[in-house]
Formats: C-alpha cells, sequence, structure tokens
C-alpha cells in the first residue's frame, strides 16, 4: 500500500528547497557561544539587529505581563485597532507621509513573508510573473512561489546599474520575453533600502521604476522593512524618501497600484515576533483582501496587545531607533575599515544590517587546493564560479565556522559575491572577521 501523491504545488514545493536552508541548520544546530561554545558557527548571514537587543529585552521584559481572558480567545487577524493606531502613528513620525495614515488602510500580517505571499495570492494568478532587481531578498521565490505559485523573475543586471536608471532597459528586455512567450507580468517588487545592496534608491531611480510598472499596468510592491535602520545620512548619499511622501505619485503611477510593506523584523530587531503589515491608502479593495486572507495568518492575541504597549512608548521607540541606527554606523565602520585593509570588494552601504561584498579568489584556489583538486601551477588561473562559489560556502561554515549567505541565493549575476551581516555583537564580529581572513590567506 502507498499513500496518495501529493498535488503538484506541493512537488514543486520540495523539490525547490533553497540553497540556503542546508546551512542554515547547521547554524542552528550549532551556534556560537563565547562561554559556552566558541567552536560553534558564527550568524553574519541572517539578518537581524543584535546590537539592540539587550534594549530590547529590557523593555520588554519590563512591560510584560499576566495573560488575561482576551488572551485565550481568537483577536481580530488582520490586527487589534490599538495596534493598527500605533504602526500608523510609526508611519506618520518617521516616513513623512503626505496625509496621515489611517488604521483602516493597515492589514497587520504574519511577518512580511505573510504579506509577501498574500499580496501574490491577490494580485496574479498561477504562472503569472513578478519583476524583481537581482541581486534580491533570498526568501522571495518562496514567499511568492511556494504556495501561490507567483514566477519570480530576477532582473540580472550590473552592479553598477543597480541604483540607476539604465536598468529599466533591463526590465523592458525582461518583460518582452516574458509577453513573447504568451506569459503575464503582473507585479514588480522592489525593496528600499535595497537588501542585499543595502542603500535607498535614489528618488529618480523609483520614479523610473514607477513609470515602468504604469505603463505595463503592474502592481508595484515597495518594501520599506530597512527604512529606519538607515545609519547615514550625509548629503553624499541618496535619502530615504517613502513613497507614502512623495505629493507627485500620481504623476508616475496611478497610487491605487502601490502597497508599501513594513514590520517589526528589522528596524525593531524582532524577527522572532512574526509581525509585519501591509499599507495601501489608495486602493481600498487591496486592503479588504488582505483581511479577507489574514487567518490564515493570525499571530497570538497576546502578542498584539504587547506589541501594541511597545509601540505606544513613542518617546522610547524614537530614542531606540536613534541608538540603533548610531550601532549600526559603528558595526558599518568596523567592517568597511577590515574590508579596506584587507582589499575585499565591496559595495558601500547607508542602510541596513549587511554589506555586499565579493570574497578574493585566494579562498577560492585555498579550497581547491586543499581538496585536490588544482596544483600550485593552476593556481593563478582560477576564477570563480557558480560551483567553487558552493563550494567555498560549505568550506566557510563547514571548517572555518562562520555562515554568510551565498551570492547564488539572491541571484547573483556575478560569481563569488557573498552578504555579510554586521549587526551582531562586537566581539561576535571580531571572531567571524578573523575566521574569514583565515579562509582567504594563503
Amino acid at each position: 500500500m502507498t499513500a496518495p501523491e501529493l498535488s503538484t504545488g506541493a512537488q514543486a514545493a520540495i523539490s525547490k528547497v533553497p540553497l540556503v536552508f542546508r546551512a542554515i541548520q547547521k547554524l542552528m544546530d550549532d551556534p556560537y557561544c563565547k562561554k559556552t561554545n566558541p567552536s560553534g558557527i558564527i550568524n553574519a548571514g541572517i539578518a537581524a539587529n543584535i546590537t539592540i537587543q539587550s534594549l530590547l529585552l529590557e523593555r520588554l521584559n519590563s512591560i510584560s505581563e499576566e495573560f488575561i481572558a482576551s488572551d485565550l480567545e481568537y483577536n481580530t487577524p488582520y490586527g487589534s485597532a490599538a495596534l493598527r493606531t500605533e504602526i500608523a502613528n510609526i508611519f506618520d513620525r518617521h516616513f513623512a507621509p503626505v496625509t496621515a495614515v489611517s488604521p483602516e488602510d493597515i492589514v497587520v500580517t504574519n511577518g512580511c513573508t505573510g504579506a509577501i505571499e498574500m499580496l501574490t495570492f491577490a494580485i496574479c494568478n498561477p504562472g503569472d510573473h513578478v519583476l524583481i532587481p537581482a541581486p534580491c531578498y533570498l526568501a522571495l521565490e518562496g514567499d511568492m512561489g511556494s504556495r501561490a505559485q507567483g514566477v519570480v523573475t530576477p532582473v540580472q543586471l550590473p552592479l553598477e546599474d543597480s541604483m540607476d536608471v539604465r536598468q529599466i532597459e533591463y526590465f523592458e528586455k525582461a518583460i518582452a520575453g516574458i509577453k513573447a512567450e504568451g506569459k503575464e507580468a503582473k507585479m514588480l517588487f522592489l525593496m528600499s533600502p535595497h537588501n542585499p545592496l543595502g542603500a535607498s534608491y535614489p528618488k529618480k531611480v523609483l520614479q523610473a521604476f514607477l513609470k515602468f510598472a504604469s505603463k505595463h499596468n503592474l502592481y508595484a510592491v515597495v518594501d520599506e522593512i530597512y527604512a529606519l535602520s538607515v545609519f547615514d545620512r550625509s548629503e553624499a548619499v541618496a535619502p530615504f524618501e517613502s513613497v507614502l511622501s512623495w505629493t507627485d505619485l500620481d504623476a508616475y503611477i496611478d497610487p491605487a497600484s502601490v502597497i508599501v510593506l513594513h514590520g517589526l523584523s528589522k528596524d525593531f530587531g524582532l524577527n522572532g515576533f512574526r509581525m509585519g503589515w501591509a499599507l495601501s491608502p489608495w486602493n481600498k479593495n487591496i486592503i479588504n483582501v488582505l483581511r479577507c486572507y489574514s487567518p490564515f495568518g493570525y499571530r497570538p492575541a497576546y502578542t498584539d496587545r504587547i506589541i501594541t504597549k511597545f509601540l505606544a512608548d513613542r518617546e522610547y521607540i524614537d530614542s531606540m531607533l536613534q541608538i540603533s541606527q548610531r550601532m549600526l554606523a559603528n558595526n558599518y565602520q568596523i567592517i568597511t575599515e577590515f574590508l579596506n585593509q584587507h582589499a575585499i570588494r565591496y559595495i558601500p552601504c547607508t542602510a541596513g544590517h549587511f554589506v555586499w561584498l565579493q570574497l578574493p579568489i585566494s579562498a577560492c584556489t585555498k579550497m581547491l587546493r586543499a581538496r585536490g583538486e588544482i596544483s600550485a601551477a593552476e593556481a593563478n588561473s582560477v576564477k570563480w564560479t557558480k560551483e567553487n562559489e558552493v563550494m567555498v560556502w560549505d568550506d566557510l561554515v563547514d571548517k572555518y565556522r562562520v555562515y554568510i549567505p551565498t551570492g547564488q541565493s539572491f541571484f547573483s549575476a556575478e560569481p563569488g559575491w557573498f552578504r555579510l551581516t554586521f549587526s551582531i555583537g562586537k566581539g561576535e564580529l571580531q571572531v567571524g572577521l578573523d575566521r574569514l581572513l583565515e579562509a582567504c590567506s594563503s
């Protein structure tokens, strides 16, 4: 006797388990701890703001409460009115919206992962394409494709064009190819500040993106989850400007086609609380359909209540965000000094928790020689390839005990790139950098 086959969708999901999960499981099973597990794996890969962890724990423990009767019952699946009011206040204080954000235009979800999946269900039919600039956030393929069956289509372009309007040419070619195959594209997905490049799009680039979306009748989803983790506000860099703040948004696209995402995980350092939110002040149909889907992403009533109280202390929140930005800037200085000292190529960033870097080819030659795959005479001819990038990545985790995700997980066009998270404790960061240096040394 055999069990019936799983659905074709389930079989497809199993076949597309992200490459990065292989290393994350090793990390979870053997994490570094200076006192109890100094030979464990350094987590310099998951985007989590550990720099403010002690500050958060102190505050959350001070406002923790006993359970009450309503915590045992169903809560509002798209977020209580009180919670959505506090989220609206976050937008009003920090995103400079043209008009005050209404709690009625917000849907709270089980992390931004839940919001992204629900939006894919709402916007795409199975097989419809979602255009995303590459390199891009590694989980999007699963978020959009695993159940909603949207087709994530990373548009690969030269790194030097990643913050330039020139990239629209690549998007025009990509959508022409989709249409030539008789397929449809329904969504343009953008992250600003960018993951993994760690910079805000210049406004003229976002304007060009929205004009492109309007031209091809696409929804534009703008994920602003790192908006409050901008640590460099100097005049030399493009400032973060939320699309909510544009007085002329309708000059580029029908605002009803725009949805904004944000959440607790990154700016607030609360990945484990699994709370994100989607906002569209211009499209009630989108909000209503997300409300219809929201029972599939319930959060505990207790969580909603505690986070409402957490966000309601506006003086604390605004102070915590300033501290976070200073600590991110300090850690970024540490890591860039290291990278410059050792001539490791990287893309300068201004926001977020990570830096996009290309390891020296010495990391590759050292690995290949240790495996006996090349001779000393062949070392000078080694080039980065997708295959040896993964082998180096395996060595980083298994041999050198540091986890950073490989560029392939971000659909990088050029091999040898990795994303290194610097928003961890300074001691742990230094150990991780020392281990990386060892992996790259001849």
